[in-house]
């Protein structure tokens, strides 16, 4: 049963992935489209789904569905759901800088990492990352927060 729950979990984030990229606007020519790589996450979410639903039958038939109870994964997995939709909000109201500032370490620690030191430095390091990689490598245009844009204050 826990493993069609993740299943179906997985499920829906991807679809919603999937739905929600359309809103991103169409690239100019000779642009990297922004949304390639959040709608191939979504294809990869249903795709794994696809494959833990399709186990999750195979060791059900097989166990006679006596498998023990575990919801501890499911509510991580909608944890980090409800933290994404955060996290996106926050990203078209503050831009990207503050909110994967804050986002990176909260993430970093649900997935183990208990190094203070470590989490710190994700502070600076994530948001710096994903500028060089999105905002410079692949040319992509931040987006500029509508309330409060930390980019702004840094660039003065």
């Amino acid at each position: 049963m826990r493993a069609y729950a993740e299943g179906m979990v997985l499920m829906i984030l991807g679809l919603a992935a999937v739905v929600g990229v359309w809103n991103v606007p169409a690239a100019n020519d000779n642009e990297t489209w922004a949304g390639i790589v959040p709608f191939g996450a979504g294809l990869g979410l249903l795709v794994i789904a696809g494959f833990m639903l399709l186990g999750a039958r195979q060791t059900a038939s097989a166990e006679g569905d006596q498998a023990p109870q575990n919801t501890g994964s499911v509510l991580y997995i909608l944890g980090l759901f409800a933290i994404a939709l955060l996290y996106q909000q926050s990203i078209r109201w503050l831009g990207y800088v503050l909110p994967t500032a804050i986002a990176a370490p909260v993430v970093l620690y649900i997935f183990g990492v208990r190094s203070w030191i470590g989490l710190a430095v994700s502070v600076v390091v994530c948001p710096l990352i994903y500028h060089i990689i999105f905002f410079e490598l692949l040319g992509v245009f931040p987006p500029f927060g509508e309330v409060f844009d930390l980019l702004d204050a840094i660039r003065g």
